[in-house]
């Protein structure tokens, strides 16, 4: 008789302590899916469906944007708040010497995750006199990326 009271004793014990028991697990699922998320880092270059595209004092900038506002892939917005990714443009301008001088122009554009200001894509990409050119070689290669990040989803 005393081993049934002790067994039944036992049983509501355990009864008892298992909702605290999954309460922390829940808490540490919970935690840890927070911790995933905080550490995810930046998107893949796919994932990035709204762009804000950065002023540059030299107007490549708004060439690749005129580009990309013909993409349908992504977005090309006017509020920073709004997008996912900001595409930034750097560029240095060198005289080559040659028979004749050539201005070649090196633009290296990157796009950053709002969010994390981590980069998830950058190019490198030169031009001799033609900034438009410029422009369309970093879209394409954009483009070409964008669908590369892609195929394996």
């Amino acid at each position: 008789m005393t081993s049934l009271r002790s067994s039944r004793y036992l049983v509501l014990r355990i009864s008892c302590e298992i909702p605290s028991i999954l309460a922390v697990l829940f808490l540490c699922a919970g935690l840890l899916a927070g911790q995933a998320t905080i550490s995810a880092g930046p998107p893949l270059l796919y994932q990035v469906k709204t762009i804000y595209v950065a002023s540059s004092p030299d107007g490549l900038a708004l060439l690749i944007k005129s580009r990309l506002e013909k993409w349908s892939a992504v977005g090309i917005t006017a509020e920073l708040e709004e997008a996912d990714a900001v595409l930034t443009c750097q560029t240095e301008t060198a005289i080559v010497p040659a028979k004749v001088a050539i201005r070649e122009t090196t633009a290296t554009v990157t796009l950053v995750d709002r969010r994390s200001q981590r980069p998830i894509w950058r190019t490198t990409k030169s031009a001799s006199f033609e900034i438009n050119r410029l422009a369309d070689d970093i879209v394409e290669q954009l483009k070409i990326d964008w669908r590369k990040s892609g195929r394996g989803y």
